[in-house]
């Protein structure tokens, strides 16, 4: 064998074989200094792009977490918003902030509805109800839960009586469905003052 030829070839696998590779990081230089002060001013400016490219991702998942949360949040709000369309119940009861019962949506007897609006000291003032026959009965209380007024309509026709603070009729005005209207002023013991016709 020739050694100038197992030279030859011992320099061409010597070429063949990939040498280390050199990067700025990596600390090599090229021998022009011109050239490894630009090349590490470039590798310094994508550094910092890339840096700056890292924080607009996360500013931009930021905003898009925050606008999926406020999607989120607005579209569980319209949901409790809706009231529903029906209410079943055989009694409401509103209240006041002092928790005081205030108004009542109620059956009573005979499973007939009655609604009862109180003042401030949850006393019972005016009352509208409905008989078994469903003849509707309008009636104000005084403090003293007596029935002062009472306004009725039933199958003989309407009636209004006024009474006293201890509950006696005073004034009744009787409007019939058939014939004349009747009126009446009475004292207090029941006995008739005024009365037409």
């Amino acid at each position: 064998m020739d050694p100038t030829s197992s030279a030859s070839t011992a320099g061409q696998r010597q070429a063949e074989q990939p040498g280390p590779v050199m990067s700025p990081a990596a600390g090599a230089k090229l021998p022009n200094t011109e050239v490894n002060a630009a090349m590490d001013a470039l590798w310094r400016r994508v550094e910092q792009l890339e840096r700056v490219n890292q924080r607009w991702q996360r500013v931009v998942s930021g905003v898009l977490a925050a606008l999926a949360l406020v999607v989120f949040v607005g579209a569980a709000s319209s949901k409790k918003a809706k009231s529903p369309a029906e209410v079943r119940a055989q009694r409401l009861v509103l209240v006041d902030k002092a928790d005081k019962e205030r108004a009542e949506l109620t059956l009573v007897a005979d499973d007939q509805p009655t609604l009862i609006l109180a003042d401030n000291a949850a006393t019972p003032r005016l009352t509208l109800a409905l008989s078994k026959f469903g003849e509707p009965t309008l009636s104000f209380a005084d403090a003293s839960r007596t029935r002062r007024l009472m306004l009725s309509l039933d199958l003989y026709g309407t009636l209004l009586r006024l009474a006293d603070d201890a509950g006696n009729p005073r004034a009744t005005l009787l409007v019939p469905s058939t014939g004349e209207p009747e009126m009446a002023l009475m004292g207090k013991d029941n006995t008739i003052l005024w009365q037409a016709p």
